[in-house]
């Protein structure tokens, strides 16, 4: 049974996201379902600490997803995780052109995010829930998406 991390520990059976058949395809439409797998797999990484399956949905170009992947391994190093932080994209504004690189603005509204060390002491303070626009640029090579860029708007 699913049980999100608090301040007694870990999430535990934290539900895998599926990447929908949808996701695979070269298609506005695909490419809004690919951003929504996305954001779920870094839900996922957020609450487990596991970027196995979302590392493979970014470029290295992209400097943003970088300093997520490293924050991403900070939160679970020696032993500490976080409670909260759940992500959500209530919208997603395509712009769909002939161009190879695709762009999307999109709503990211993440709970709080409280830290805990491995002893179960406060990690460091608190970060508010958000709710922010995105810029997304992505490209499809090989039958897949990749996220190759992706920043907040101002």
């Amino acid at each position: 049974m699913y049980k999100p991390a608090d301040a007694t520990g870990k999430a535990q059976n934290v539900p895998v996201p599926v990447m929908p058949d949808l996701a695979k395809e070269n298609s506005k439409a695909g490419l809004e379902a690919f951003i929504g797998y996305y954001y779920a797999q870094l839900s996922y990484v957020g609450e487990t600490g596991d970027m196995s399956s979302w590392l493979p949905l970014i470029s290295q170009d992209c400097q943003l997803c970088l300093r997520l992947q490293e924050s991403g391994e900070d939160g679970y190093k020696n032993g500490r995780w976080l409670a909260g932080g759940k992500i959500s994209v209530p919208a997603i504004e395509m712009q769909w052109t002939a161009d190879t690189l695709k762009t999307a603005k999109v709503q990211v509204i993440q709970n709080q995010i409280d830290y805990y060390n491995a002893d179960g002491s406060i990690g460091r303070p608190r970060s508010e829930a958000s709710n922010d626009a995105f810029a997304l640029f992505a490209r499809f090579d090989d039958g897949a998406w990749t996220v190759v860029d992706l920043g907040v708007i101002e």
